[in-house]
């Protein structure tokens, strides 16, 4: 009896130990899947989690929803938090869309009895003339949570803020604003606030080809962003 009891224990033990899977879906586009994507990037920084992607380039998100493949993933998937990015300029010059897109597949998810949150985008160089600024995007994102009772994991500002303290550190590639691998770390960093609520400063993951010095700084970004 006593040997059956320590290991009925043990294994309790060993059960209690295990960290518990977070099981995360990311639909986007090109801003989502570049540099290896935001997805591979989490899982580096919360080994523990499981993630899936579904990302087509230039995809709005009222497309994603469209495709029927897209929301089977997301009912069947047994998903915790399902991540949406839409279109680099929708949220600020295509209104409408973006909030169609958003409050249908929020429904989807809440089908599948995950939570939905919302990659707040961050400013293109080529954009700001038409609205589509760092503050533009900000209000077009929040207003969408809020609406949604979502969570937003605001990356665009945790982008302005790092290319405020480093100006020489650029995290987007030419005009069209896709990021560098610095800049899908730093999303990364930034989702991962956002899920688990607790520091990412610290955190041993830093992906590969970025300096270790430049990890801790934009995982001090993304902390100070979502403090």
């Amino acid at each position: 009896m006593r040997s059956i009891l320590l290991c009925v224990i043990s294994c309790c033990l060993a059960a209690c130990s295990r960290a518990p899977v977070t099981h995360v879906l990311f639909i986007g586009n090109s801003y989502t899947f570049l540099n290896d994507g935001i997805d591979q990037h989490l899982k580096g920084l919360a080994p523990s989690t499981q993630t899936g992607l579904v990302a087509v380039g230039g995809a709005t998100l009222k497309q994603h929803w469209d495709n029927s493949q897209t929301r089977d993933t997301i009912r069947n998937g047994h998903w915790d938090y399902v991540v949406l990015q839409e279109q680099s300029q929708t949220p600020v010059i295509n209104a409408k869309t973006f909030h169609e897109g958003g409050e249908l597949l929020n429904e989807t998810i809440h089908t599948g009895h995950a939570q939905t949150i919302l990659l707040m985008t961050w400013e293109r160089p080529d954009s700001a003339k038409a609205g589509v600024t760092t503050e533009g995007l900000a209000k077009a994102y929040d207003d969408l949570g809020a609406e949604l009772h979502a969570k937003v994991a605001p990356a665009g500002r945790a982008f302005a803020r790092s290319l405020a303290e480093r100006p020489d550190f650029p995290l987007l590639i030419a005009a069209d604003g896709h990021p560098t691998l610095a800049g899908t770390y730093l999303a990364a960093c930034v989702v991962y606030r956002t899920i688990f609520g607790t520091k990412v400063s610290g955190n041993s993951y830093c992906a590969k080809g970025l300096a270790s010095a430049d990890c801790a700084f934009l995982q001090r970004i993304a902390d100070l962003t979502l403090r």
